[in-house]
């Protein structure tokens, strides 16, 4: 079976600078610039020692989505067809003309079918030329830095929690432990696979907490509003 690692995270969010500065400031890590149109960002974030990023966009509606990378997305088409998920596949070769020229394919998991639909596969291109352009020359599509800070914990809400598991069990991450935590939400159900655990709780399908360890300090909480909640030093 192909590992599908947490390759990011997409947070959406009304005020995406004090997002990203929060973060920056709680792990010590630079912000970085992410995809910019003509120059113009329209993203930011930043990339954890452990190799996951947050890919941070100021939208009107808040919003998350969790990326997994490392398994290809023809693992995916294969994965799905045997778990009869709904899979749309968005190759490079196989868009128009007028289509951005996106540097990875990705395999897109359609509405209804519970958290699925809040996970995506990406598969980044190999060619130096894709990424050539201003676009996508930004530090956020950069090797990870060296340094303490890492991604530990992604907390995944779900109204569905026996069928997330069974659907993530086949992305490689299994367990089952019960996680406990001082901060909200308290307590989830934790599975383990490739860069780092993720949680699940009750709740509407979203991505609601981050966990970040950088290896200095007490743990403690920060509340965005609009934005998943940041835990440091806790994990």
């Amino acid at each position: 079976m192909a590992a599908f690692a947490i390759d990011h995270v997409v947070i959406q969010t009304l005020d995406r600078e004090a997002f990203v500065a929060a973060v920056a400031e709680g792990s010590g890590l630079p912000i970085l610039q992410g995809y910019a149109p003509q120059g113009v960002a329209q993203s930011s974030g930043v990339r954890f020692a452990n190799g996951p990023f947050l890919d941070v966009f100021g939208t009107p509606e808040p919003g998350t989505a969790l990326i997994l990378g490392g398994g290809g997305v023809e693992a995916a088409e294969r994965l799905a067809s045997e778990r009869g998920w709904r899979v749309r596949l968005l190759r490079r070769t196989e868009q128009p003309p007028e289509a951005p020229d996106f540097p990875w394919d990705m395999a897109l998991f359609r509405r209804d079918q519970g958290l699925l639909t809040r996970i995506s596969i990406i598969e980044y291109a190999d060619d130096p030329e894709a990424w050539a352009r201003p676009d996508f020359s930004g530090g956020l599509y950069q090797p990870a830095p060296q340094g303490p800070a890492r991604l530990a914990r992604v907390w995944l809400a779900t109204r569905e929690i026996e069928r997330a598991r069974a659907d993530l069990a086949a992305f490689g991450y299994d367990g089952g432990a019960e996680a406990t935590s001082a901060f909200w939400p308290h307590r989830g159900l934790s599975l383990t696979g490739p860069a780092c655990e993720i949680v699940l709780v009750e709740g509407p399908e979203a991505v609601v907490r981050l966990d970040i360890s950088t290896g200095d300090g007490a743990p403690r909480e920060l509340r965005p509003a609009g934005a998943p909640a940041l835990v440091f030093d806790e994990a």
